[in-house]
C-alpha cells in the first residue's frame, strides 16, 4: 500500500466513514464506518482507521463534515466532536488538510456520478461534463442541505449554501393551511421545517390539526412506512405533500442558482423511498413555474443512488487540490 495515501472521510452526527482517495472508479478504497460515540475525539477515530489498514502516514486529509465550516474548524451540533484543520496538520504531520461542508463535498461528486449512480426523475437526460455547466443538489435528511456546482473550463467551482433555511413559499390552499399551523409553532417557517425527517412529522401533525384528528405522535419512519403500505391516509398524504414540496423547492433552486443543466436530489429520505418519489407530483411541481414552465421542462432532475457521495466528493477535491493531480 502507498505509504502516504490521501485520507478522506464523510462525518455526520452518528457515523464517520473513512476511506483512501483513489484515481480510478469508484475513486476511493478501503472504506470503513466508525461510530462517533465510540471515540472521545476525531484523532482517536483516525488512528483506529489508520492502524486497521496498516497506514503509517498520510500525505493529505480531506473531510466532509455535517455542519458549517468556520475558519477550517467545525463543532458538531449532534455529536461531541470538534475538528480543527490546524490540529490535524500538527497531529498527522501534513500541511494538506481541508474541511468541506458535507453538501459542498457532495457538489464536488456530481461531475463524477455515472448513470449507474443516478435514477432519472422525469425524462432521460445525461449531464455533458465536456461543456461548461451549472447544477445544484438538494438533500432532505435530518435537515435540508443545498449546494451548487459550476464547471468553467477545467475548473470546478462549488457553491456551499444554507438554502435549506430559505423561507417556505406555499403553492396552493392546502399548503397555506399547513403554513398557518407551522407558523404558530415556529414563527418563521423555513423549507427545512418541511423538507427533513422532522419536517415530515410537521406535515403530518399539521394535517391532523387541519382534519381535526388526534396526533398519534408518529416518527418519520412510521409515516413513511404507513404511506408506502397505504395503511394510513394522512401518512400517505403527508408523503405525497413532502415530495411535491421538494419539487417546488428544487425548481426554485434551479431558478435561483441558474442551475439549468440539472438538479440532483440526495439525502436519506429520497434514497430510502425512491418509488414514492418517482410516482409523486415532484416533477409536476418542479415544472410549475408560470412563465418559466418551458425552461423548467428542459431542466433534468435526478435522484442520487450512490451510497457515499460525500466520500466521492472528498476524493475529487483531495485528488485535484491536495496533490495537484
Amino acid at each position: 500500500m502507498n505509504d502516504s495515501p490521501l485520507l478522506i472521510a464523510d462525518i455526520g452526527g452518528t457515523n464517520a466513514r473513512f476511506a483512501l482517495a483513489s484515481a480510478s472508479s469508484p475513486y476511493f478504497e478501503y472504506a470503513q464506518t466508525l461510530q462517533c460515540e465510540d471515540f472521545e475525539n476525531i484523532e482517536q477515530a483516525i488512528n483506529t482507521y489508520l492502524v486497521s489498514h496498516d497506514i503509517k502516514s498520510v500525505q493529505g486529509i480531506c473531510f466532509a463534515v455535517a455542519g458549517p465550516v468556520n475558519e477550517q474548524s467545525v463543532r458538531f451540533t449532534n455529536n461531541h466532536w470538534f475538528i480543527n484543520a490546524a490540529d490535524l496538520k500538527t497531529r498527522f504531520s501534513t500541511e494538506r488538510v481541508q474541511l468541506l461542508n458535507d453538501f459542498e463535498s457532495i457538489a464536488y461528486s456530481l461531475s463524477q456520478l455515472s448513470s449507474s449512480d443516478l435514477s432519472e426523475i422525469g425524462k432521460p437526460h445525461t449531464l455533458d461534463t465536456s461543456k461548461d455547466f451549472t447544477v445544484a443538489v438538494l438533500g432532505p435528511g435530518s435537515g435540508l442541505g443545498a449546494a451548487g456546482l459550476c464547471q468553467r473550463g477545467a475548473l470546478l467551482h462549488p457553491l456551499a449554501t444554507e438554502g435549506g433555511h430559505v423561507g417556505f413559499s406555499p403553492d396552493n390552499a392546502l399548503q397555506e393551511l399547513i403554513m398557518q399551523c407551522l407558523h404558530k409553532k415556529f414563527k418563521r417557517v423555513s423549507n427545512e421545517r418541511i423538507l427533513s425527517g422532522p419536517g415530515l412529522v410537521n406535515i403530518h401533525e399539521a394535517l391532523c390539526e387541519i382534519n381535526d384528528q388526534p396526533n398519534p405522535g408518529y416518527s418519520p419512519a412510521d409515516i413513511a412506512v404507513a404511506a408506502r403500505e397505504k395503511t394510513d391516509p394522512l401518512c400517505k398524504q403527508s408523503m405525497e405533500l413532502f415530495f411535491e414540496i421538494l419539487g417546488q423547492v428544487a425548481g426554485d433552486t434551479a431558478l435561483a442558482l441558474g442551475a439549468h443543466q440539472g438538479i440532483y436530489i440526495g439525502g436519506g429520505i429520497a434514497q430510502r423511498y425512491p418509488n414514492q418519489l418517482a410516482s409523486s407530483k415532484f416533477r409536476a411541481a418542479f415544472e410549475r413555474k408560470g412563465r418559466y414552465r418551458k425552461l423548467m421542462e428542459s431542466i433534468p432532475t435526478w435522484l442520487i443512488t450512490h451510497k457515499n457521495p460525500g466520500l466521492l466528493g472528498s476524493s475529487v477535491y483531495a485528488r485535484k487540490h491536495l496533490t495537484g493531480l
